[in-house]
């Protein structure tokens, strides 16, 4: 084990003992989980700028449709912004927000770039006007529950363990805010695209992952801005799709398999050259998700439902708002 993989592992142990625990039934529960936001001040360093009427679509369809919303880390940039600057632009959307607040029907976790949540009196001072006492977890642990079975999913932002986003988060921040932010707002350089650091991003997978496959638990996790769906990613996933079909065609020439191939590979590229590579575990146990995030620089964001007895990784577009399912699976499968 490398020393960054004990770092997390220690870190997110931490965590999970630190955790508030709910206990859901598993017909019941009807959540959604949203991370990576990076809510600023919409200028040219904002990356949620172009997301906010796609996320705002997305509030509406889950608030009708009685949906719990979970909000999992670094929903506010406060590296590059003061919370004081971003209330203002994004009052609508924490408007909407407070909907389910009201209805208890929001949690919210810190991450790294949201870190100033930790302390109740930031919360009081910046969120408590319109969340009155809004608790702001560092993880939660939900405890699904079937007949005589269950199965504990642990949600936290993912950056536990990483010396940059955790250890030393207050040299990055100065770095972010001093330098990297107006770098970003002058050349309109997406800062949460999922291209940045891709291998260093499927590296930290590959370590929760194994947190999550060594405890025996189910990690749903943000920060990265990387969707994963049963501990493959959309590439990997892709992959698989395209190595069926190239099969299926040395056995039988078909034109609409060669074009679903080729429409396939065009889609696959797109992932791939927007950072989704594979995290290369040998037959994984489907353990771990990641969310993404709600700052693609095309307007899409991604999350994870969590409802009608299944688990699903969303998206919802730019151009439409429109909800699609990239992936599902029984909520059965965790099940003891």
């Amino acid at each position: 084990m490398t020393a960054k993989e004990e770092r997390i592992n220690t870190a997110l142990n931490k965590a999970f003992k630190q955790s508030k625990r709910l206990e859901i039934k598993t017909k019941e529960i009807r959540w959604v989980l949203f991370s990576d936001h990076h809510r600023g001040r919409k200028d040219g360093a904002d990356d949620f700028a172009i997301c906010e009427k796609t996320y705002l679509a997305a509030l509406d369809h889950y608030e009708k449709d009685g949906f719990t919303l979970c909000l999992m880390g670094d929903v506010e940039e406060l590296w590059e912004n003061h919370i004081l600057q971003i209330l203002g632009p994004y009052k609508a959307v924490m408007n909407k927000e407070k909907v389910f607040y009201d209805d208890k029907r929001l949690y919210r976790l810190w991450g790294n770039h949201d870190d100033d949540w930790r302390f109740a009196a930031q919360i009081e001072k910046h969120l408590g006007w319109l969340f009155p006492s809004i608790p702001v977890y560092e993880a939660l642990v939900l405890d699904l529950k079937d007949e005589e079975r269950s199965r504990e999913l642990m949600l936290v932002h993912g950056h536990q363990g990483s010396l940059s986003s955790d250890r030393f988060a207050w040299i990055s921040r100065i770095f972010v805010r001093l330098i990297w932010r107006n770098f970003q707002r002058l050349f309109k350089i997406p800062l949460s695209t999922p291209s940045n650091n891709v291998k260093l991003k499927s590296e930290h997978d590959q370590a929760m992952y194994r947190w999550a496959d060594k405890e025996d638990k189910v990690l749903i996790c943000g920060h990265t801005h990387q969707p994963v769906f049963m501990s493959y990613t959309h590439a990997d996933k892709l992959r698989d799709e395209i190595e069926a079909l190239e099969k299926d065609l040395k056995e039988r020439h078909a034109e609409l398999l060669e074009q679903e191939l080729k429409e396939k590979r065009e889609l696959l590229m797109t992932v791939v050259s927007a950072g989704g590579e594979p995290m290369k575990i040998q037959s994984p146990k489907p353990f771990y998700f990641n969310t993404g995030c709600c700052s693609f620089a095309d307007g899409d964001i991604t999350g994870i439902e969590l409802a009608d007895g299944e688990v699903r990784l969303v998206k919802w577009t730019g151009t439409s708002q429109e909800r699609k399912v990239l992936g599902s699976r029984s909520l059965e499968l965790f099940m003891d």
